[in-house]
């Protein structure tokens, strides 16, 4: 099936109710202003943005929180209230799930800390979801923008960074992107978005006080784009049910939109009249596939099977497929992640 309609939208973002800076209607008015049609606000361990969710003109908020125990953090999706995060992680994603919601690992591999921030690394990566893992959504932040800049931060670059941030973007840790392979390959089916992390931050300087990062900036960046067949309801809590259900299914990508947007990829798997979207399942059974990609921009895209790159491109590729898999497309500017696809899946 064909999802025509693709709705870009950021996640991961806190406001005063947490440690963020910016009031709810502020928040609202910066993804609007950088072109966003959804956002999920995810305040620590709080649900107080509860009354600002539903549609705000052209943009969808849905809020959700973060369970922030010292580390091991966890996007907690579709709940009516608040996990405790004293919990151990095994058993807060459990009641996650318990309780009809779902989530994303966040900022699984962090490695660095510094005088900007600690270290909230994912510790145990066999949990990966809950307990009982069939049938269920369970995401992983694979690129987190503000994990990602202060991970490279030193005392000597800390000033050019911030002046030029896309010094310290570099992308996906290696070692997160090989445990999503891993994952999916296995048929633990996991979900990668990626967030923002907002939360416009003040920090004191010697000339006085500078805003890490507005709203406004940050939502320029990571975005993800959201493929669905039909258009989002003007009915808030149907359109939030299409949000998760695209987010659930993998029928997302995500695009660093610092380095150029593409709102409308091709990105499937097709044989004769059959056509194969990302998120989707595809079966050898009626024969080989052929794969089409093309970014709609000249970057360097790779198509990625079982985690290996099988074949390269400027732009397009067109690639027969015989083996089943997980195939996955990732795009760079410069060397620098730009894009990257949830998988299709091809099964025997």
């Amino acid at each position: 099936m064909s999802h025509s309609f693709a709705y870009p939208g950021a996640l991961h973002i806190h406001t005063t109710y947490s440690d963020g800076t910016g009031t709810f209607p502020e928040v609202i008015a910066a993804a609007r202003a950088a072109g966003l049609r959804w956002i999920i606000v995810t305040d620590h361990d709080s649900l107080e943005g509860a009354p600002f969710a539903g549609w705000h003109d052209d943009l969808l908020v849905i809020v959700g929180h973060e369970i922030t125990p010292d580390r091991n953090h966890f996007l907690a999706f579709n709940l009516g209230e608040v996990v405790n995060r004293q919990l151990p992680p095994q058993d807060f994603v459990d009641e996650v799930y318990a309780r009809g919601g779902f989530g994303v690992i966040a900022h699984p591999d962090e490695r660095v800390k510094n005088s900007f921030k600690a270290i909230y690394r994912w510790d145990d990566w066999t949990v990966d979801g809950p307990r009982q893992r069939e049938g269920c959504a369970v995401g992983l932040e694979l690129w987190n923008l503000m994990s990602d800049w202060g991970e490279h931060l030193t005392a000597y670059n800390k000033e050019l960074n911030f002046l030029l941030p896309r010094l310290g973007i570099s992308g996906p840790s290696p070692a997160t992107l090989a445990w999503w392979d891993r994952l999916n390959i296995a048929g633990r089916r996991t979900f990668g978005v990626g967030g923002v992390d907002a939360h416009a931050f003040q920090q004191r300087v010697p000339w006085g006080e500078v805003e890490v990062f507005s709203y406004r900036w940050i939502f320029g960046t990571l975005t993800n784009y959201l493929r669905l067949g039909v258009p989002l309801s003007h009915d808030a809590a149907t359109a939030t049910r299409q949000v998760y259900a695209a987010l659930a299914d993998g029928r997302s990508y995500l695009v660093n939109r610092l380095d150029g947007d593409a709102p409308a990829i091709v990105f499937a798997a097709r044989r004769g009249a059959e056509r194969y979207d990302i998120g989707a399942t595809a079966s050898l059974a009626g024969g080989p596939l052929r794969i089409d990609a093309d970014v709609g921009a000249d970057a360097y895209i790779r198509l990625i099977a079982n985690g290996d790159v099988i074949t390269s491109g400027v732009r397009r590729i067109r690639q027969s497929v015989a083996e089943a898999g997980v195939y996955r497309l990732e795009g760079y500017w410069g060397g620098k992640t730009w894009l990257i696809t949830n998988p299709i899946y091809v099964g025997d």
